[in-house]
């Protein structure tokens, strides 16, 4: 009951007026909507038409999984250096599996900051799922240059 009176309240506070309602479209400087506004109200935001220095700043927390299958985790302390995590991260493994997660995480490095570069230098972009299979293509060629199995 408290909650309609509330309501009640601020409905009575509402002054109204004889002149009509007007619509205005944010998406365009003179409020008209066009099918063209619409488009390009649709890629606001998206990662191709953006300002080069936002892609460090975009929130991606917990994507590390995905792109290292869990095997490599995020370092914990901000006092811990790149060195220290590399190492620390590649401890438990053979000398095999260092070898190869190593190599995963460089291909992932690598493609990661030439996707950047596109971005910033020749204004094209990939999507994310377009990335990973780049990735895969070089990681793939690893594979067949050292005579190991093919990762589809």
């Amino acid at each position: 009951m408290a909650q309609f009176v509330v309501l009640w309240d601020a409905v009575h506070q509402i002054q109204f007026t004889n002149t009509s309602d007007q619509i205005f479209w944010k998406w365009t400087a003179n409020g008209v909507y066009t099918a063209k506004s619409a488009y390009l109200a649709q890629l606001k935001g998206t990662y191709c038409s953006f300002d080069a220095d936002t892609i460090w700043h975009a929130h991606a927390e917990g994507k590390h999984s995905t792109w290292t299958a869990g095997v490599i985790q995020v370092p914990q302390e901000q006092d811990e250096g790149i060195e220290e995590w590399w190492k620390s991260s590649l401890a438990h493994l053979s000398q095999a599996q260092k070898r190869s997660v190593a190599a995963i995480l460089t291909y992932i490095a690598w493609n990661i900051w030439k996707e950047r570069n596109r971005r910033v230098f020749e204004q094209k972009c990939l999507q994310p799922h377009q990335v990973v299979l780049l990735i895969k293509e070089e990681i793939n060629l690893r594979r067949v240059a050292r005579g190991t199995p093919v990762v589809h």
